[in-house]
């Protein structure tokens, strides 16, 4: 499990990077987010986006949904980072 954490985080920090958002944008864009669903579950801080990308900590499903949200990538994609199937 621990080490498919680290390489879910790793692809989380190459994703972010690719669309060369800083730990700050991430926290601001699922800040509307969450505002917008009125739900504060969907909030990433930038020190938890940090721990999910460095370490091996496991995101909430809320904040997952976040992630894939402001990296305009599917939901499904990044819970199979974390060996987790939709289908």
């Amino acid at each position: 499990m621990a080490k498919s954490l680290k390489n879910s985080g790793k692809r989380l920090r190459r994703r972010r990077r690719a669309l060369r958002l800083s730990l700050r944008d991430v926290q601001k864009a699922s800040a509307i987010l969450a505002k917008r669903l009125r739900n504060p579950a969907f909030l990433v801080p930038a020190s938890r986006l940090h721990a999910f990308e460095t370490a091996n900590t496991l995101p909430s499903i809320y904040r997952l949904y976040a992630l894939a949200k402001v990296y305009k990538s599917n939901l499904s994609e990044l819970l199979s980072w974390y060996g987790i199937p939709l289908n």
